[in-house]
């Protein structure tokens, strides 16, 4: 009988340790999990804020006494750039002369100006919206130079997170900031930073999806709670010397879990993380501890405390009682004597057996051979009822870490672990992407945006029902895998019939939402070990996808891994080469075909890299596009041409016309008019010789932004044309509205104008056209005499391509008169 106790005993211990073990794993998820969407969290504000110090001091935003130009650019950026980015409360610059600019997102959809420059008389103005129009509050003596955020930016001259501290003004916020020294020629000309409130930090941890009844709580080195996912502020009642309440320390916690897991986090190594378990009002609690640090800044560590009873249910008790029945059991055979030992212990041997299965993983245990002692039946069914249990609770926690609980479909791991077959099948995987899904959170709120996501999730799983895999991988991004008859292009009739659901909007309680998205595909013979690396390629067709504009589909090709990191190099350089004087202008010349006389030129920008030669336009304009660089690019081009042209204008024609490409992006600036205007006084170029080139896409998508903004270019005596015209599909009706001086025929008209009577006709069209307007017309891409002659027979005005002469730097730019006789002047 001793030896069937110590069994019972054993086996309990191995069931105990492998319901640790199971413990551990699941609390390693949530705290994985929670520590990855944190970084991102935080990453995104960091870059941002970072994104806009290099804006500042590359435009040359600031100036001392007028902080203008900066609060402008902020608010448009804030506004209309990073407005989706919650957890951002606030984006400002301190300059080196003490004066200080900010746009505060206030609750709702507003923003506050925060403002003190010369116009302030030395106070620090709170106004009651992004504008100069009300003052709502204002403090004397305030100076970001002393500020937390500034000493330690400005001093080192790097990047980095300040101490957790309360803001100056009427809210006096908890806040952390990212904050970058703003440079320029060498100089540091502020400091530019953005706030992340510890609020905002609540929010985030209460809303992790693995949580359920645990708690997450972030401390910092000092012991004190950064945030946490209890309801209530991270304040406590003390006050430092300056009057400012302090945060709370673990021991002040609300929360009595909390409170009680103080002690065992001290035996938890800070630098490497750790497990624990406690006991608390008779009950069980795991905790996890992970290291939280960031070089730039930060060292938190973020601490998870789940209920045993949120992991297992009642299992551990359900197992001591069994340990107590066969305890009692042993006692009972030892009094019934030798006699009976075998009969009595065989039930019993059969229990010790089967509590080893368990212990390997085998839930198989069911044991039916009847007893004819009681007491042996008794333990049988205890035990029974053991495994039950056991079982259920296990089966919680892998519908937990597999299955997502707002939508219902399975997780990442989940789909991994369904994917099992070893032998390769033929497969389609789609990753769709929603975009914007952000904006569309903000605007109608989380409740509606989760069911919205329920609904997608409902209607993918109408459409492709089992044997199709479903799976909630990300925030926004569904997973398909489906297996497939051999047949042509099946990633095609996935892409398009996945892209068809989102043509009609989804219910979301009360509201109906339009939300559009983009897929994916990654389609062939799959093996179950392979299903990780397939998702990485659906992500990479993903964004490639979202490249090409919305609503599109992508195949995953061997070739796009090497391109996203070709793209990720490219723009690293690209951003270098402005800051290494890479870049060069060189000038394409435009000519009046009925004299040959050079009337302009075309500014083009070219980029010689060290490493890689001379880079084509098409390769890196659409990565600066992509970002910001593209306004420092634009802005650096016009300022380059302008001067250039202003230097020469003496030996120039007296009608030569400078033209400039301007960017959507550069259009859309608040300020953009004021750059031009300052480009143009520091040139000194005259405004009537400058012509403004944008696209036609580029005006349709603009509306009534580019409709005021051309307005007010014009009326600086610049004139304004449309670039690659005939390929935006704008209408008449439309042009009618827009005021400009100049049309562009683009190139693929006048490429085949010779051969094709089809583009023969558009270009006449467009000349008919320009006619009743009252503008003037260029024609691009002329590269042969016979294009030149038929354009000049059309009535075509001017034109500019290779025949007249290649993009060339300025000195060598050939004013001679043009003949449409010869090899043509750019041919040679």
């Amino acid at each position: 009988m001793a030896t069937v106790a110590l069994q019972a005993v054993t086996q309990h211990r191995q069931i105990s340790h492998l319901i640790d073990q199971e413990s551990v794993r699941v609390l390693e998820a949530l705290t994985g999990n929670a520590r990855a969407r944190l970084a991102e969290f935080l990453e995104t504000p960091f870059l941002i804020q970072s994104t806009v110090a290099d804006a500042i001091g590359r435009h040359g935003l600031y100036q001392e006494g007028d902080l203008r130009p900066v609060y402008t650019h902020l608010r448009g950026v804030f506004a209309d750039l990073y407005a989706g980015q919650q957890q951002i409360s606030l984006l400002s610059f301190g300059s080196r002369a003490g004066e200080y600019t900010g746009i505060r997102r206030e609750p709702g959809e507003g923003f506050r100006l925060i403002l003190k420059d010369a116009s302030t008389n030395g106070m620090m103005n709170v106004y009651e919206d992004d504008t100069l129009r009300k003052v709502a509050a204002a403090f004397p003596n305030y100076d970001p130079r002393v500020r937390p955020w500034y000493a330690p930016v400005a001093g080192s001259g790097q990047s980095r997170w300040s101490p957790i501290y309360t803001t100056a003004g009427e809210r006096g916020d908890i806040t952390i900031s990212a904050a970058t020294p703003v440079m320029a020629g060498g100089s540091l000309l502020g400091v530019m930073e953005a706030d992340v409130r510890l609020d905002s930090l609540n929010r985030f941890l209460r809303e992790e999806p693995l949580r359920g009844q645990g708690q997450i709580f972030i401390v910092d080195a000092q012991g004190l709670i950064v945030a946490h996912s209890e309801p209530g502020s991270v304040l406590s009642d003390r006050r430092n010397a300056a009057g400012q309440r302090e945060r709370l320390r673990i021991s002040e916690s609300t929360s009595s879990q909390i409170r009680t897991a103080e002690s065992h986090l001290r035996e938890v190594p800070a630098a490497a993380g750790g497990s624990f378990y406690f006991e608390h009002q008779d009950a069980r609690y795991f905790g996890r501890v992970t290291p939280y640090v960031d070089r730039r800044g930060i060292d938190w560590r973020i601490v998870v405390l789940l209920p045993e009873s949120e992991l297992l249910g009642d299992t551990r008790s359900a197992g001591q009682g069994a340990l107590l029945a066969a305890g009692a059991i042993a006692i009972i055979g030892l009094l019934l004597g030798l006699w009976v030992i075998q009969w009595a212990a065989r039930p019993i041997l059969r229990t010790a057996e089967a509590a080893n299965r368990i212990a390997r993983g085998d839930w198989d245990t069911d044991i039916v051979a009847p007893s004819p002692l009681r007491g042996t039946t008794v333990l049988v069914q205890a035990f029974n009822e053991m495994t039950h249990r056991l079982q259920r609770s296990f089966l919680q926690m892998q519908e937990l870490l597999t299955h997502d609980s707002l939508t219902q479909l399975l997780t990442r791991r989940g789909l991994l672990e369904q994917v099992q077959w070893a032998e390769p099948r033929r497969a389609v995987l789609s990753l769709v992407g929603l975009n914007a899904f952000r904006a569309i959170n903000d605007s109608v709120g989380f409740g509606t945006g989760d069911r919205l996501l329920q609904a997608v999730a409902n209607r993918l799983r109408g459409h492709f029902p089992a044997p199709v895999l479903l799976a909630r991988v990300g925030g926004d991004e569904f997973a398909l895998l489906s297996l497939v008859e051999e047949e042509d292009q099946p990633a095609e009739r996935f892409g398009k019939a996945v892209l068809g659901l989102f043509s009609t909007p989804f219910s979301a309680g009360a509201d109906e939402v339009m939300v559009h998205a983009s897929v994916g595909l990654v389609a062939g013979h799959l093996r179950g070990d392979e299903l990780a690396e397939w998702l990485r390629n659906g992500s990479i067709a993903l964004g490639e996808a979202k490249r090409h504009g919305q609503s599109q589909w992508m195949v995953f090709e061997p070739g796009m891994a090497d391109q996203s990191m070709e793209r990720t190099r490219l723009a690293s350089e690209l951003r270098q080469a402005l800051d290494k004087d890479q870049f060069l202008v060189h000038y394409q010349p435009v000519i009046d075909l009925a004299t040959g006389r050079v009337t302009g030129a075309e500014a083009l920008l070219r980029w010689r890299s060290p490493t890689r030669g001379m880079v084509p336009p098409g390769v890196f304009i659409a990565m600066a596009e992509e970002s910001d660089l593209i306004l420092a690019l634009g802005d650096w081009v016009m300022l380059r041409a302008t001067r250039d042209i202003a230097q020469q204008l003496p030996q120039l024609p007296r009608d030569f016309g400078l033209h400039v490409n301007v960017s959507a992006r550069q259009l859309i600036q608040s300020d953009f008019v004021e750059q031009v205007q300052r480009t143009l006084e520091a040139s000194g170029l005259p405004a009537r010789h400058l012509t403004l080139e944008l696209t036609e896409s580029v005006l349709i998508e603009g509306d009534a932004v580019a409709l005021q903004q051309l307005s007010r270019l014009r009326a600086l005596g610049l004139k304004i044309a449309i670039d690659d015209f005939g390929t935006g599909y704008s209408s008449l009706a439309y042009l009618s509205r827009l005021p400009f001086d100049c049309l562009k025929i683009d190139q693929t008209f006048v490429r085949d104008l010779v051969e094709s009577s089809q583009n023969a006709a558009i270009v006449t069209a467009v000349l008919h056209m320009a006619t009743g307007f009252g503008v003037t017309v260029v024609a691009e891409g002329v590269e042969t005499e016979a294009q030149a002659r038929r354009l000049l027979q059309m009535g075509c005005g001017s034109a500019q391509g290779y025949w007249f002469g290649r993009p060339a730097p300025l000195e060598q730019l050939s004013l001679a008169q043009r003949s449409l006789d010869g090899p043509g002047q750019g041919l040679k």
